[in-house]
């Protein structure tokens, strides 16, 4: 199955349109349309009150930039694995619970994780008054 990104559509294996929100920054690793990396590499001030603060990169600036991510290598679009942090299962089905339940029921080491539905059901029922009942 061919994979896509969400948000610029690239396939797997080719690089993000630029300003795609997936994209990664390949000095920092953080979402590259987010990250400071542009500045700190160009020796910027984008603190408040500076031209760049209000207006970002000037064209100049921005070829600049360009050129270093190009030189540093972009990172290429692959969709990560989503498992479900108990058993395994690749891509399990997606759904949701008040945050409320949730801690109630699944024990802290997996709660900011994936759980597929039916290992969400086995922490109800392996804790039926919620896990900090256990004694």
């Amino acid at each position: 199955m061919p994979f896509r990104c969400h948000d610029c559509g690239a396939r797997e294996g080719q690089l993000h349109e630029l300003g795609c929100d997936v994209e990664r920054c390949p000095f920092c690793g953080r979402q590259l349309i987010s990250c400071e990396c542009c500045y700190k590499k160009l020796g910027i001030d984008v603190s408040p009150g500076t031209w760049a603060y209000e207006h970002g990169l000037a064209r100049d600036q921005e070829a600049r930039w360009l050129a270093m991510l190009a030189k540093k290598g972009r990172i290429p679009y692959v969709q990560p694995v989503v498992l479900c942090a108990r058993c395994g299962e690749k891509f399990p089905k997606m759904f949701r619970v008040p945050d409320a339940e949730w801690q109630h029921f699944v024990v802290p080491e997996l709660q900011d994780q994936i759980l597929c539905r039916p290992c969400y059901e086995d922490m109800k029922r392996l804790f039926p008054r919620g896990w900090r009942a256990v004694r």
